[in-house]
């Protein structure tokens, strides 16, 4: 029990544009063991540190997007199957699509800013984008070959959070929204978490057949987030429209106006604020008629006043 608690530790490095980032203890023994396996202590701190600070980017992309949209994100996680943001947009497709999007985002702004850097500032072929030819130019070290790395890093996470289009992954999140705008938000994450852990068993499989652990441990990780976020839809259902997320009638799929359901609606609000304007300015002669009264008493009132109290009278009277 006590092992189960200590591998859940993680240690705070710090709070940043109001967002606490922890890291995982799994992490800092993942990069331990690298440091002992490849035997190369500065090409393994350069690229982990490449990766990590590519990634924690990448979360406070999501973090920022959701803050955009009137969400709340206040905590990222970092761990060695990458980051963890912990976002809480307004329930609906639009928010939601751009917490997600602003992850991808960033890496796709880093990755072209260190190939155009690359590209004004060097001659020749000094990055590919062809993903199963990534190292296929000169190497040209030094400041511009750490342009090149980080080039590399953000092209790998751009490329793996979007082919990877099953859920949790961001790609499968944008399928799962898009889902959500025809569907529902119910039958969204059905279809999503289904091909999802039919997607993350053949990840799984293929990490096992070829040895790599890594895409083992990625098909375990998303075969189980699927399967629990599965498990908690009838119970998000049975707390009814909201389930606690302050968005009214959020699993239904957005209805759209037609053209002159829009000129109704337009032509209904028009008319509801010419007659809001006049009931105001009735409300404000009868306060100035019944001052009237009270300064000065019911008969210095004119005819046309005295009409006009008259019927405000009896309309009230006959609302009530």
């Amino acid at each position: 029990m006590r092992i189960l608690q200590w591998l859940n530790w993680s240690a705070s490095i710090g709070t940043y544009l109001g967002v606490r980032v922890r890291v995982h203890i799994t992490f800092i023994l993942l990069i331990g063991i690298e440091l002992i396996i490849q035997g190369a202590p500065m090409w393994t701190l350069r690229w982990g540190g490449l990766l990590f600070l590519s990634v924690l980017l990448h979360e406070f992309g999501h973090v920022l997007g959701c803050r955009a949209v009137g969400g709340r994100a206040n905590e990222i996680l970092m761990w060695p199957l990458g980051g963890l943001a912990y976002c809480a947009p307004p329930k609906r497709p639009w928010p939601e699509f751009v917490t997600v999007a602003c992850g991808p985002l960033v890496n796709v702004v880093l990755a072209t800013a260190c190939a155009l850097t690359l590209w004004l500032g060097w001659e020749g072929k000094v990055v590919s984008f062809n993903p199963m030819r990534l190292w296929d130019h000169v190497y040209l070290g030094g400041v511009p070959g750490f342009l090149q790395d980080a080039f590399v890093v953000n092209y790998v996470l751009l490329l793996f959070n979007l082919v990877l289009v099953f859920y949790p992954f961001d790609g499968g999140r944008l399928v799962q929204i898009g889902l959500w705008s025809k569907l529902g938000y119910t039958r969204s994450m059905q279809i999503a978490t289904s091909v999802g852990m039919l997607g993350a068993v053949g990840i799984g499989l293929f990490g096992l057949a070829t040895n790599r652990s890594l895409l083992l441990l990625i098909g375990l990780f998303g075969f189980y987030t699927c399967y629990q976020q599965k498990k908690m839809l009838p119970q998000m259902m049975a707390g009814g429209y909201d389930a606690g997320y302050g968005g009214e009638d959020w699993n239904r799929p957005p209805q759209r106006e037609g053209f002159f359901a829009k000129r109704r609606r337009a032509k209904a609000e028009r008319a509801a604020e010419r007659r809001a304007k006049q009931q105001q300015i009735a409300d404000a002669e009868i306060d100035r008629i019944l001052k009237k009264v009270s300064d000065e008493g019911l008969q210095a009132l004119t005819e046309k006043e005295k009409s006009t109290l008259k019927n405000a009278t009896e309309e009230r009277r006959s609302a009530g």
